[in-house]
């Protein structure tokens, strides 16, 4: 026996769950031919250090034995890892593929009839199309004698998620894992409130009957970084099922910013990822963006229309963008006007490309996309291309964007820090460029939206009619700050915040604050002062939920004017709920998985005149009124090792050789910071040799 669907409230569909058992057929028996064990399966190079260093083979084979008495409908089995694309064949037919997610999960798939032998069969998996790198585990394989969608639709359980503090339902992603803590395939197929996948449930209305076999669950409820989470077990038979609220509270304080994903993609229009464009608006609802930005692959998409149809409007509020995608760099721009017409993508340097942009579609914001990434050749800030350290270009043209990735939570690098070192480069050298956080999101559960995300300084009384020029204009002036599983505030003097210029004090003092859900672990928050860690303190109470450290920083030390940048450093998250992913593009087969809070930059005027000089300002004004190297060098004993990288530079576009004698003797006598900025600045430049030559 199992639980009908019955229609009417949800109130009413719990009292028919509870009281009324229906008698309906019993779909679940397993028959024989199940193999219980698991395969670790490799074409390549080992992937990460994590498996073993001997694969069991490059291909999974099973067979099995069918007569026309025990004929199997539908076959599960566990996956693990699975980056590239996979093929199952029965009997050397294609029967499905393997779902191209790194996650744990069982999936279903259906055996149709012909495929099947009278008696030995055979299934198999490998890798399709060309060879590459990748290592997963399968197996765990259950034959059922019934269809995919008789199996795991054999019970309702219906599920209501609230908001604690309003008694109120709220939109959430439910996880449903197995007894094993794998995600657990369910009946349930995307309706117009509900987005599903193999152990996720996205609802936009906080309602779903959830679909399932016989089984121990554990569900979970959650809605992004801001909010607590939620769960419960339950067992699901023909003699009991438990019928569910679950009720989840913002633990993290956001007032006075607006949560913004800008690098959301659909399949609908990008034609590649798994979310169609409804199911990518509920999962907006569901993990609590206010402010999306649609940026499918040169083309301007407009999600209002279909938000409004919905009836999620009061969520968040959409706005057309683009990833203008080109040879040589991707650029997410937005806001774009309705019938904007498209910039040309195949233009050949960034000048023109960001000019083609400003021309068609008058948007404000240009962000650098995924700028340590490999797409179509090309590494935009690859050593060769950009030199990190002094923020100088060296093949792609005058820096014209206005802000950069620094978190890709669907593209992660294996050192977090460098693109933020690359950011310091471009501000060090006096460029407007605001840190952004974003997903990249194509999918609705793999690499989910709003995993990374980036907090701008606006009025956010009213998620469904933000004022978006003032959103995009503050984005514009820096007052952002980036989250990846942590929210890093800080202020100077108590009034100056990201994106501000820090004034007419004698001295400066910076408080910051970071705050998480009681599901991630901060452990440290470093300070940064042009891009110089400076101050370092451990989190003791990394676990608790809200704030997780506040202090105060007397910046007593500044020689002249910097800029301040707060980074707090976490744990990876491995719970299923919002799994932290690996390197997309990884450069080490080792990696610690991370969660991230930074701030945007804080400029400090410590000269008093009004106005911020940048490293590469210092070092341009002391280049101009020295005029010999000794007295270049001499003068520097004022400034951070920083300037000292800027007027390296300086030196070596004149003509001078730093590695001549003359001014190696000089930079004997000079202080250590002196001699470091030169040593960094040389380093950079054998970087750059060793990558043309690759």
């Amino acid at each position: 026996m199992r639980y009908c669907k019955s229609p009417g409230s949800f109130k009413s569909r719990i009292k028919t769950a509870v009281h009324l058992l229906i008698p309906c057929i019993v779909f679940g028996t397993a028959i024989s031919n199940a193999d219980d064990t698991l395969s670790h399966l490799r074409v390549g190079e080992r992937e990460w250090d994590t498996f073993p260093e001997s694969p069991d083979g490059s291909t999974f084979s099973h067979s099995f034995h069918v007569d026309s008495k025990s004929l199997p409908k539908s076959v599960s089995l566990r996956q693990i890892d699975v980056k590239q694309a996979w093929t199952v064949t029965l009997n050397d037919k294609p029967l499905g593929r393997l779902i191209r997610n790194e996650n744990d999960m069982i999936i279903v798939m259906d055996i149709p009839t012909e495929l099947l032998r009278d008696g030995t069969n055979q299934l198999k998996v490998g890798q399709t199309g060309r060879a590459v790198a990748d290592d997963i585990y399968i197996g765990e394989l259950k034959f059922h004698a019934s269809t995919r969608s008789e199996y795991l639709s054999q019970y309702n359980v219906p599920v209501r998620v609230l908001d604690r503090m309003t008694d109120q339902a709220t939109p959430c992603r439910l996880t449903i894992l197995n007894e094993h803590g794998t995600l657990m395939s369910v009946g349930n197929t995307s309706t117009d409130t509900t987005a599903v996948r193999p152990g996720v449930v996205y609802t936009s209305n906080g309602e779903v009957d959830l679909q399932l076999p016989t089984g121990r669950y554990q569900i979970i409820a959650g809605r992004g970084m801001e909010w607590s989470i939620d769960h419960q077990w339950i067992t699901v038979s023909d003699r009991t099922s438990s019928p569910l609220t679950l009720s989840i509270k913002r633990e993290v304080d956001t007032e006075g910013f607006i949560s913004c994903d800008t690098h959301v993609h659909t399949y609908t229009h990008s034609r590649h990822g798994d979310a169609t464009l409804d199911e990518r608006l509920i999962t907006i609802a569901g993990e609590g963006i206010e402010l999306p930005i649609a940026t499918d692959h040169n083309l301007h998409i407009d999600y209002a229309p279909r938000v409004h149809e919905l009836g999620i409007g009061r969520f968040f509020t959409p706005v057309i963008g683009n990833e203008v995608t080109t040879k040589i760099g991707h650029f997410n721009i937005f806001p774009v006007p309705v019938n904007s017409p498209l910039p040309d993508h195949t233009l050949g340097n960034w000048g023109d490309i960001v000019k083609s942009i400003r021309t068609t579609t008058g948007a404000t914001i240009i962000i650098l996309n995924h700028a340590r990434d490999v797409h179509s050749g090309v590494t935009p800030f690859a050593p060769g291309r950009h030199n990190s350290l002094t923020g100088r270009s060296l093949q792609n043209g005058l820096f014209m964007p206005n802000a950069m990735e620094l978190i890709n939570s669907g593209a992660t690098q294996t050192n977090y820090l460098q693109l933020y070192r690359d950011w310091f480069g471009l501000l060090n050298r006096g460029l407007e460029v605001t840190g952004i956080g974003c997903s990249d999101s194509h999918d609705v559960a793999r690499h989910f939206i709003g995993q990374s995300r980036t907090y701008i300084r606006v009025d956010d009384d009213t998620p469904g009619n933000i004022d978006t020029v003032a959103a995009v204009q503050a984005l514009a002036n820096g007052h952002a700050n980036l989250s990846y599983g942590l929210f890093t505030t800080m202020q100077v003097n108590k009034k100056f915040g990201a994106g501000d210029l820090a004034t007419g004090e004698d001295k400066f003092v910076a408080t910051i604050r970071v705050q998480g859900p009681s599901w991630v672990t901060a452990r440290q928050v470093d300070l940064y002062v042009n891009g110089i860690l400076t101050h370092t303190f451990p989190i003791r109470k990394g676990q608790r939920g809200g704030t997780k450290w506040t202090g105060q920083v007397k910046l007593d030390g500044l020689k002249h004017d910097a800029f301040l940048v707060a980074i707090a450093r976490g744990d990876g998250v491995a719970s299923l709920h919002w799994p932290t992913a690996k390197p997309y593009q990884p450069t080490s087969s080792h990696f610690e998985p991370y969660t991230i809070g930074s701030t945007g930059a804080i400029k400090v005027d410590v000269d008093g005149d009004g106005l911020f000089s940048s490293a590469h300002d210092y070092a341009q004004s002391l280049s101009t009124t020295h005029s010999t190297p000794a007295q270049l060098t001499a003068s520097l004993t004022e400034f951070d090792q920083i300037v000292s990288s800027h007027v390296a530079e300086i030196l070596d576009l004149t003509g001078v050789d730093l590695s001549g004698e003359n001014l190696q003797q000089l930079l004997k006598k000079a202080p250590a910071e002196v001699r470091r900025g030169f040593f960094l600045y040389q380093r950079s430049k054998i970087d750059a040799l060793n990558d043309s030559r690759q």
